[in-house]
């Protein structure tokens, strides 16, 4: 508790009721969260190869929405990476653009690298109603037969 309270010290200048710091010690956790999780144990390569490889922003559509590429096509073999960790810099960087309406622009042709079902299941699950409520269009580049299974399961469990 003493801890909190000095890094709150350090954010604050006024005084915090219990309520406050409760909301502080939140906040900073995730904070802290979010920076071990960018930063891992590999000096951030996974995240540089995430932000630019797997999920970017490539300018805006004609109605002037963000537009998320997603490259299921350049996701790292299992054996390289871990992929709870990439799925929380997925999630971390989908952040930047769920308070507004966004289009998602998928490839996913040349996947070698396939994620299993149990993962498919888990990310689906971790996107809670906040990043599919602004996404306005999703346009599947050259779709490969994985990408149309996986979109006929999801869209009978969704409705």
């Amino acid at each position: 508790m003493k801890a909190i309270v000095e890094r709150a010290a350090r954010y604050s200048a006024g005084s915090l009721d219990s309520r406050g710091l409760a909301a502080l010690e939140e906040q900073l956790t995730y904070v802290e969260f979010k920076a071990s999780v960018m930063q891992g144990d590999d000096n951030g390569r996974l995240l540089e190869y995430v932000n630019t490889h797997v999920i970017f922003q490539a300018g805006v559509d004609f109605e002037s929405k963000p537009m998320v590429v997603f490259c299921a096509c350049n996701l790292p073999s299992t054996k390289e990476a871990d992929y709870d960790r990439m799925l929380n810099l997925i999630i971390f960087r989908l952040d930047e653009f769920v308070e507004n309406d966004y289009t998602v622009v998928l490839f996913t042709s040349g996947a070698t690298n396939a994620p299993g079902w149990q993962w498919m299941s888990k990310a689906y699950r971790r996107l809670d109603r906040k990043y599919r409520k602004h996404v306005k269009n999703l346009y599947v580049v050259h779709p490969s037969m994985w990408s149309k299974m996986l979109f006929q399961v999801l869209g009978r469990i969704v409705r």
